[in-house]
């Protein structure tokens, strides 16, 4: 079975390639980097941005911006095209189950996810160069060695992966349930934009709304990165930590569930 998801996932990576939206998102994602350099630079005084502040801030605004979008995109196009174009019934006539088929599409959009999150890490990299390690401000502060704040960063960028393929798992479920690309593409952003802004004014039981979305703590990890890069004391496990795993992680295991159950059980005819 390995062996068989290995080469579809190689087939559609080829396939991906010879398209131009994957490419758009990359470029976007890249260019996320420019965006938060201009930024950081016209909040802060002179002198005060540091190397880490800036990876910090690039890699939130990517992550609340380009990234979900870009990643919304990729996998609700992932299914609802096949089904469009008529070539999911041809694709399954070959020696590949259904199972095999969808793990191999899902494993390809997660592979894209980390390709956006990489794309804007590698420019804001290069970008980081230009500033200090420290700033006059920092001069009173304990600041973790170098190579610690580079694990601090690392571990921050692999947690804020997790709400991000929660909405990977949305949209692939959106794409098995609708048959056409851009209908399903519409949806998913249609949805998950709707639900950004309605859930800051929707209350549950004292909580509000946000508190039970993923898409809420796209950036928390980071944030929690920053700080602790920045001599401050914050806790990896902390509540928010908690909510951004267990909202994240029910909302893959929810989605992916129920994309595998439609999926084969779906008559490939209608």
């Amino acid at each position: 079975m390995l062996r068989e998801v290995n080469r579809l996932i190689l087939s559609e990576i080829a396939k991906v390639c010879h398209t131009k939206i994957p490419y758009v998102g990359i470029a976007c994602s890249a260019l996320m980097a420019l965006v938060a350099k201009q930024s950081v630079e016209s909040f802060a005084q002179p002198g005060e941005v540091t190397a880490y502040n800036y990876f910090s801030s690039s890699a939130m605004l990517a992550a609340t911006l380009t990234t979900p979008i870009f990643a919304t995109i990729f996998a609700a196009l992932s299914i609802a095209s096949e089904t469009s174009n008529g070539t999911l019934r041809v694709v399954l006539v070959r020696p590949v189950s259904r199972f095999q088929f969808l793990t191999s599409k899902f494993l390809v959009a997660i592979l894209y996810l980390v390709l956006l999150v990489v794309a804007n890490c590698a420019v804001a990299l290069l970008i980081a160069r230009g500033y200090p390690l420290r700033n006059a401000f920092d001069k009173n502060l304990e600041l973790p060695s170098p190579t610690v704040q580079v694990l601090i960063y690392f571990y921050g960028l692999l947690l804020s992966l997790l709400p991000q393929i929660a909405t990977v798992a949305f949209a692939f479920l959106v794409s098995v349930l609708v048959t056409t690309g851009g209908s399903a593409v519409g949806i998913a952003l249609g949805l998950l934009l709707t639900l950004q802004a309605a859930k800051q004014f929707i209350s549950i039981g004292g909580y509000e709304l946000s508190t039970f979305v993923f898409s809420t703590y796209y950036d928390l990890p980071m944030k929690i990165a920053d700080a602790k890069a920045g001599g401050m004391y914050e806790l990896w496990l902390q509540e928010r930590t908690y909510w951004m795993l267990g909202t994240s992680g029910i909302a893959i295991l929810v989605f992916l569930a129920l994309s595998y159950y439609v999926f084969l059980r779906r008559d490939l005819n209608t």
